[in-house]
């Protein structure tokens, strides 16, 4: 069967222009001191094709039916496909650390992908400190979303002493070209015959959206005023990364009587006040978090964009660290049960009619728009609880960048993994030029939170911790 975009995935692939990569960063750290060698790029192009059929879009580039239908292209099979052409191999600077990487990522945030191949390439970084290395997997956003990210992660690799799937890619016949318009004139038929039904269901999301935000603390469309993090940008993207005890996290949220996610927000939030305190800018009104939530967590899928988005209040405008988590976390909270009471599908058929339109009027409004919709962009996803393995290769960290978007440039992405909280932060020189900073504040933030609630008698001061920055460990 033919495979045209979903209407989220072509919104993000119709996002990307010259100045805006729509693709996302997945870095594995590699130990392979147990093998005693280095991978190298000659073994990647060898043994990658035994596996890439566990993954659909692997071998699919991406081809309209006609300038008509231009909008909503398909997933065809490339028959020109040849893995040389998606790999390729770079080196840090010495010492080779964090910050070192950090560098090479910012840099490959901004090659795009090759429209006329697949939409991934795989780097493989050298000279990271200890022996490590690191595989940096540029994917689009229209072929995966953060779960669809995450589950094709846990499928490459497996638990110590395990085996991964083999799956060469399957042969397929070529499509023609009358397919594509066949099935395109098709659908375009359909969705004309449905423009009443969609429009009741976005009347009637509308509606629920209003009497939602009556009742509970989550913010409306285009609720933040425009400030420094906002501002005109170019194509330039800098990126930090930084690990934090995932134990941490949950004693604040048992401590505080909220979630994981609900304490990540709320310690980001007095990041940002501190961020915003550096600026000089007004703290009265609280900044505003847009974050994505899955339909299905429990999904298995490799592909795709399942998400749609929700909007929370980062209390920036409170001054008490546990006050501002637990007011934070509430917004979290009440924005998710948002999502879920208006549900899915409907993010999905807007983006289907508005597809191409959608990004045109963002390049037009990102630079002028007095009121953005959000002031930082954030998202949090359970990794695995211990280490992954590619045969007697460890990763020992696992961390994800998002995108960048005007006019909210700054983005931070959270999974958990082997007890850590990894975070990757993009943004654009102009929105934050010290990303390394901000996760710095972050940290300070974890801090005042921990100290705040031990005062009160709600943390233990014996909890036991973890050092923030010391990575996992290697294997013996």
């Amino acid at each position: 069967m033919l495979q045209r975009l979903s209407g989220n995935d072509a919104l993000m692939l119709n996002m990307e222009n010259p100045t805006t990569p729509m693709h996302t960063l997945k870095v594995a750290i590699l130990d392979s001191s147990r093998r005693g060698s280095p991978v190298t790029l000659d073994e990647l192009r060898a043994v990658l094709p035994r596996y890439l059929g566990n993954f659909p879009r692997a071998n699919q580039r991406v081809e309209t039916a006609s300038q008509t239908y231009s909008a909503r292209p398909f997933w065809v099979p490339d028959p020109d496909f040849d893995i040389a052409a998606h790999l390729d191999e770079r080196s840090v600077d010495e010492p080779g650390d964090r910050v070192a990487l950090d560098r090479v990522l910012s840099v490959l945030a901004v090659e795009q992908l090759d429209r006329r191949r697949p939409l991934w390439a795989l780097t493989l970084v050298n000279g990271l400190a200890d022996g490590q290395q690191a595989v940096v997997v540029r994917v689009h956003h229209a072929v995966a979303d953060g779960l669809a990210a995450l589950n094709m992660f846990m499928t490459a690799t497996s638990e110590e002493g395990g085996t991964i799937t083999a799956a060469p890619i399957p042969d397929v016949d070529p499509v023609t070209r009358e397919e594509l318009l066949r099935t395109a004139r098709a659908e375009s038929k359909r969705l004309f015959r449905n423009v009443p039904r969609a429009t009741g269901r976005l009347v009637r999301g509308m509606i629920t959206s209003r009497r939602f935000e009556n009742r509970h603390l989550v913010p409306m469309p285009m609720e933040s005023a425009r400030n420094s993090f906002s501002t005109r940008s170019g194509g330039e993207r800098r990126c930090a990364s930084a690990s934090l005890p995932l134990k941490d996290f949950q004693q604040i949220a048992v401590a505080a009587g909220t979630t994981v996610n609900g304490a990540l927000h709320g310690v980001i939030a007095g990041a940002k006040r501190a961020e915003m305190i550096a600026r000089s800018e007004d703290l009265r009104s609280p900044a505003v978090t847009v974050f994505g939530v899955a339909a299905d967590m429990a999904s298995n899928r490799t592909a795709g964009n399942e998400i749609s988005t929700a909007l929370a209040y980062l209390r920036t405008d409170i001054d008490d660290p546990v006050e501002r988590l637990t007011a934070t976390a509430q917004s979290c909270a009440a924005a998710v049960s948002k999502r879920r009471t208006i549900g899915f599908e409907l993010t999905d058929q807007i983006a289907v009619y508005t597809g191409r339109t959608g990004p045109v009027f963002r390049k037009l409004a990102a630079p002028v728009t007095p009121r953005v919709v959000n002031n930082i962009t954030t998202a949090n996803l359970p990794g695995p609880r211990q280490t992954r393995w590619v045969g007697d290769i460890e990763v020992v960290d696992w961390i994800s960048f998002a995108l960048a978007i005007a006019p909210a440039d700054v983005n931070l992405t959270a999974y958990s993994y082997a007890g850590r909280i990894s975070m990757g932060l993009i943004t654009t020189p102009e929105s934050m030029p010290d990303p390394e900073r901000f996760l710095r504040r972050v940290e300070e933030s974890l801090e005042q939170v921990r100290s705040a609630l031990i005062a009160r008698g709600l943390l233990d001061p014996e909890a036991t911790r973890e050092p923030a920055t010391e990575p996992p460990k290697k294997a013996k």
